[in-house]
């Protein structure tokens, strides 16, 4: 009876103790984010609904809400970090957890600029963008690659008006905290159509 009562004593004492300790934040969704909804090719010049670029331009790291940021980048999101991309070739915002990859929504201004100026330049050619696949995202042209055949990274680029794309890049292995660890190229993609879907809000 002694020991039973000294073993509930230590129980007891080891759950105070465990409730005093530091108390990891909870994730912010309660379900896997869905896929993106992609379409059909598009022809990788048609633009019929121009995106209005203001708002990347003056604030890129606030094109994701809390609960985007969550489903792309890292769930609970209290840790993430989002750093303004101000050099050239590309403008716009990385996002890293713990860091881990970056992932970035960019402008590139200079080229190639648009989906057209990829699909001919020299790592196209040389092979350096494969697997190359054409789809569309938000009725918005789009091409999914790799970036130098690394299969842990991706890219998917959108053109956004008839003279601009937008890219979005996963640069690097460690992903903690992600939905998209086995779908790299899925989460890109879901980025790009929440990114643009709150460019059209703006």
């Amino acid at each position: 009876m002694r020991i039973l009562a000294v073993a509930g004593i230590v129980v007891l004492a080891a759950g105070l103790l465990s409730g005093c300790g530091p108390v990891k934040p909870g994730r912010v969704l309660s379900q896997r984010p869905a896929p993106a909804q992609t379409g059909a090719p598009l022809p990788l010049t048609r633009v019929d609904r121009p995106v209005n670029l203001a708002k990347f331009d003056s604030d890129p790291c606030s094109l994701l809400t809390e609960d985007q940021a969550a489903a792309i980048v890292a769930d609970p999101p209290n840790d993430i970090r989002a750093n303004r991309r101000t050099m050239l070739p590309a403008f716009g915002c990385c996002w890293t957890n713990h860091g881990g990859a970056l992932i970035e929504a960019l402008k590139p201004v200079q080229s190639p600029s648009t989906l057209a100026e990829l699909s001919v330049s020299p790592l196209k050619r040389d092979g350096e963008l494969e697997p190359w696949t054409e789809t569309s995202i938000a009725g918005l042209p789009a091409v999914v690659h790799h970036v130098f055949q690394h299969t842990y990274e991706c890219s998917v680029s959108v053109r956004v008006t008839h003279d601009q794309m937008l890219t979005f890049d996963i640069q690097g292995r460690d992903l903690p905290g992600t939905y998209w660890d086995n779908d790299r190229c899925g989460g890109l993609a879901k980025m790009a159509e929440f990114v643009i879907g709150n460019l059209r809000q703006s």
